[in-house]
């Protein structure tokens, strides 16, 4: 019985050792990766006020989410140096003008590059519209890695409150391909979907797994594939591989036109006009992309496939207001601050295309 005791003993003391041998190494991993990922408030397209980048992205790192009905979730309450967030959960479009029943009302709907990552609140795309158009009532309606499900699911909500709107802008293409497209996310469905199911249905299970895998192996993890990649040339399999599924392709596609196709109907019978917009990202046309290092290849290639399908149906028989902003950042400038978000310089262009589209291709500003 003593020997027994003892070799438990041993076997204790054993793995306590090994726990907190693995809690130093995830830690101290963690601190390098985190020290040594260069910041996007160093590239090149902040070369003019380095110091404002820096904030944009402090301020960036402090938002929270909550939960939010149909929609997912949304941001919460946020004041900061270069971003504010309402009590609403909406990013705040400094100097729109105070509702009145006589000034249109324009809504904009999007992921993070609608709502403006890697800009203060006055570079966003509704921002710089805004500042066009100082008579038009200006919403950004955009939250963190919507697309276009949660978009029309967000504009739903918002018809459910009387809330009237006189142009609504959907600004997607990014989140449909990309984060539709790993395995364990549905058509339609959104980034969250995993997490959701195994919180919902996993009991205390989830918690004690996630803290596992945070506190003793993730950062482990996370250099191991470093390595193999940088130093020994060793692919890591990504969860973008959707382009070896042509009928996931597809379904994306659709689901995403039928969505505009949705939302348009909604918003002429309330009265307004609808655009849907697809939006630029770095695997398509010819951006300056020399100052980005970590493009995922699967990544573009699976969001390729999902534009090129999309643009195939988006013919003379689709009926919503388009507009094909994939080349809109063919230029010799730095734009793009990943695979998708761009500096402020980046939605200048966007809004400035949006204006002279509407202005000279609609009648929609003329009453």
């Amino acid at each position: 019985m003593q020997r027994i005791k003892a070799l438990a003993k041993l076997i204790a003391v054993n793995f306590l050792v090994l726990l907190v041998l693995l809690f130093a190494a995830n830690f101290l991993l963690g601190v390098y990766l985190k020290s040594s990922q260069p910041s996007r408030a160093d590239l090149p397209n902040y070369t003019e006020d380095r110091e404002i980048a820096k904030e944009i992205f402090s301020d960036y790192g402090r938002i929270s989410h909550e939960y939010a009905p149909f929609i997912g979730w949304k941001t919460l309450p946020y004041n900061g140096n270069t971003l504010t967030i309402g009590e609403d959960g909406f990013r705040v479009v400094p100097g729109t003008p105070k509702s009145t029943s006589k000034r249109l009302k324009v809504g904009f709907f999007g992921g993070s590059t609608m709502w403006g990552e890697g800009s203060t609140d006055s570079g966003t795309i509704p921002a710089q519209f805004a500042l066009l158009n100082p008579d038009l009532e200006v919403y950004n309606f955009g939250q963190l890695a919507f697309n276009s499900r949660q978009n029309l699911a967000m504009l739903t909500n918002l018809y459910s409150r009387g809330i009237h709107l006189d142009i609504v802008i959907f600004y997607d293409g990014v989140n449909d391909a990309a984060f539709l497209c790993p395995d364990k996310i549905s058509v339609p469905g959104h980034r969250m979907e995993p997490v959701f199911k195994e919180r919902l249905y996993s009991g205390n299970m989830f918690l004690i797994r996630k803290a596992l895998y945070k506190y003793f192996v993730q950062n482990i993890v996370n250099f191991t594939n470093r390595i193999r990649e940088e130093y020994l040339g060793q692919k890591v399999l990504s969860e973008y591989q959707c382009y070896r599924n042509e009928s996931k392709i597809n379904d994306i596609a659709d689901g995403m036109l039928n969505n505009w196709r949705l939302a348009s109907q909604m918003v002429s019978s309330n009265g307004g006009n609808f655009l849907g917009i697809l939006q630029p990202m770095a695997y398509r046309g010819r951006p300056v992309l020399d100052h980005l290092k970590n493009l995922d290849p699967e990544l573009g290639e699976s969001m390729s496939m999902v534009y090129t399908k999309v643009l195939e149906k988006m013919d003379s028989t689709y009926s919503p207001v388009t507009l094909n902003l994939t080349g809109a950042f063919d230029r010799e400038e730095y734009i793009y601050i990943d695979f998708c978000h761009v500096s402020p310089n980046g939605n200048k262009i966007v809004s400035d295309k949006l204006n002279e589209f509407i202005h000279k291709e609609t009648d929609w500003l003329d009453n």
